[in-house]
């Protein structure tokens, strides 16, 4: 399934706005975090982001996460 962005700031938004959640809830339950974010281009109107953190943190973001 495949969701055409409303406008790229408002998908940036909320891709930031996902990553902010993660990482807040890494330090309330660790009391610290640290993501690393990546991202590439798989088609002309997709981009994958990978986020990375801890070794006992790994979050994989669905669309359906992103649109709430």
């Amino acid at each position: 399934m495949s969701i055409e962005p409303e406008n790229t700031e408002t998908s940036v938004s909320r891709i930031f706005a996902k990553i902010e959640s993660l990482l807040t809830q890494a330090w309330q339950e660790t009391g610290y975090g640290s993501l690393t974010v990546d991202s590439e281009r798989i088609s002309p109107t997709r981009i994958k982001v990978i986020i990375r953190g801890s070794t006992h943190y790994r979050y994989i973001i669905s669309v359906k996460d992103i649109n709430g």
